[in-house]
């Protein structure tokens, strides 16, 4: 009996010390996951949109391939119908209160299916304070030069759209689409203008004209104030998730501008495979995001009617 008793006390005695073992343990586990959801509940909630937008690419790679455009692709330049020797795709991109104005940036017109779609930057469509541009006050001129609108006027923005990873990192993903709101006899803008080819398959050392509204920087031959389109032609070099313009200072207002490929300057067209999005004046380089060819082509699907 005596045997039992202590067999008894000894089993009560584990018991009395494992349990507040065991609750610390677990009370540790909870702090730490509720650390670990309070530190990473940004990247938690950025990479649950991954997964979404992942989920949305998988269920619209059909449309994506059969509505617009096949994985890929290369889409040519296209010739203006209206006059076919005379292509203007490049133009001035603002965003005007009305009084004063607050963004000067360059975007071109891209050949779609739609006819009304255009590049710029990312950046280009967001205020100082990181917040979206109204609509009402974009507005893009194609063949602006000399302070002068082009042929068209000023042509109303309807729809933007840029990568949702751009808000999360600035550097890789800075591009995005415009529709304009444009019909003239049925005619889309591209009919008038021309518009650019584009491709993702762009390597290093690529021979690239590009073109922007600077007003400052060290494009040659150019006013630098804004109002003018400049060029500059040169090589480019590919890095992991950007392309570098060495010895060009792309200055702001050039923020847009295309990066082409194959410039041909008797139709004034050619492919363009990124954009400027920014520049270091110290080292006299400026860069261009490289596309993610299925987050292109989801921009694209998003902003086509």
């Amino acid at each position: 009996m005596n045997k039992k008793l202590s067999h008894y006390l000894l089993i009560v005695l584990i018991t009395m010390i494992a349990i507040p073992s065991i609750a610390s343990v677990i009370s540790q586990r909870n702090n730490i996951s509720d650390t670990l959801a309070f530190r990473t509940s940004e990247r938690i909630n950025e990479t649950s949109r991954f997964k979404n937008k992942y989920k949305r690419s998988k269920e619209n790679k059909t449309r994506i391939e059969n509505k617009i455009y096949s994985r890929n692709v290369i889409i040519p330049p296209f010739d203006s119908v209206v006059n076919p020797d005379h292509n203007y795709p490049i133009g001035f991109f603002i965003a005007n209160n009305g009084s004063v104005e607050e963004d000067v940036c360059t975007a071109s017109v891209i050949h779609t299916k739609n006819g009304n779609i255009g590049l710029t930057a990312a950046h280009c469509l967001l205020d100082d304070d990181g917040n979206l541009w109204n609509l009402s006050l974009l507005s893009f001129s194609p063949g602006y030069d000399n302070g002068t609108n082009g042929p068209l006027g000023a042509i109303p923005v309807v729809a933007t759209v840029m990568p949702h990873s751009y808000l999360i990192n600035h550097e890789k993903y800075d591009y995005a689409l415009v529709r304009f709101e444009f019909n003239q006899g049925g005619a889309t803008l591209q009919d008038y203008t021309g518009a650019l080819g584009w491709r993702f398959d762009i390597g290093n050392g690529e021979p690239t004209s590009v073109y922007g509204y600077p007003d400052s920087g060290n494009f040659e031959n150019c006013a630098h104030d804004g109002e003018h389109l400049c060029k500059w032609q040169g090589i480019t070099e590919k890095r992991e998730d950007i392309y570098v313009i060495k010895n060009l200072t792309a200055g702001s207002g050039a923020s847009g501008g295309p990066l082409i490929s194959q410039y041909d300057t008797k139709t004034n067209l050619g492919y363009a495979y990124a954009v400027i999005r920014g520049y270091f004046s110290g080292s006299k380089a400026s860069l261009g995001s490289i596309w993610d060819e299925i987050v292109f082509l989801d921009l694209l699907l998003r902003i086509t009617p």
